[in-house]
């Protein structure tokens, strides 16, 4: 009898003690829990919470434990600045335990025509395409399955800078290294040619647009060339 009440007593005891531990263990991870926040520095067009956390779960190894004793800021931003959608982060913790994201969201400057299609920023680096409200947006189409994009990126954010061009701006084309423009309120087709003196041949764009706006007979003209010095060429066919 003796042995049976010191066996149960033991196990009692027992039962507690790792009750204790769990309870312990339980507190010690709750005080070292994170909240996280994300802050977008601007109204982002893509990413949201959703996708914020998707993307970190998707691209941390192992699940993200949100622990102040086991967290690396510096792995944590490694990691989403690999993301194509992600231009910038930081992570910081304040006081009270608060993880903060401060996120930068890649901004679209046009949409590459590929299957499948994606945006590319002002550097040529693309990422996943959304389909958003994107009027203001233009649409980039080449042949070539091997080019870079850095050039075409740096000329339409110059063709962009004009506030006509930026609201006009349709399509960009690319064939045998020269450019062919698409405006939205005018059909006639656009000879660019070249990336160079980009200024001169959007002010003579600008002149052309506004003759034909004056001149019912400009309307005849299907195509104009920019590229030669000094002057437009105008053509019907």
């Amino acid at each position: 009898m003796k042995s049976s009440r010191s066996i149960l007593f033991l196990l009692i005891n027992t039962f507690l003690f790792v009750m204790c531990l769990y309870v312990s263990h339980i507190r010690h991870n709750s005080k070292n829990d994170l909240n996280l926040q994300i802050l977008y520095l601007e109204k982002p067009l893509i990413l949201n919470d959703s996708v914020v956390n998707k993307l970190l779960t998707q691209n941390l190894s192992g699940k993200l434990l949100l622990k102040k004793d086991d967290l690396d800021l510096n792995i944590l931003e490694n990691q989403m600045k690999s993301i194509p959608e992600v231009e910038n982060v930081e992570f910081y913790i304040d006081l009270e335990k608060n993880l903060f994201l401060s996120i930068t969201e890649r901004k679209p400057l046009f949409k590459v025509e590929s299957s499948p299609p994606y945006f590319s920023d002002s550097n040529g680096i693309l990422f996943k395409y959304k389909s958003l409200d994107s009027s203001g947006i233009p649409s980039f189409k080449t042949s070539s399955s091997t080019l870079s994009l850095g050039t075409t990126a740096e000329f339409i954010k110059n063709l962009k800078a004009d506030v006509f061009l930026n609201n006009e701006l349709e399509t960009i084309f690319l064939k045998n290294n020269k450019y062919e423009i698409k405006l939205k309120s005018y059909d006639f087709k656009i000879i660019f040619g070249r990336p160079t003196s980009v200024r001169k041949k959007i002010k003579k764009l600008k002149v052309f647009c506004a003759y034909t706006n004056i001149r019912d007979s400009a309307n005849i003209y299907t195509k104009i060339n920019l590229s030669y010095d000094n002057q437009i060429v105008a053509s019907t066919s």
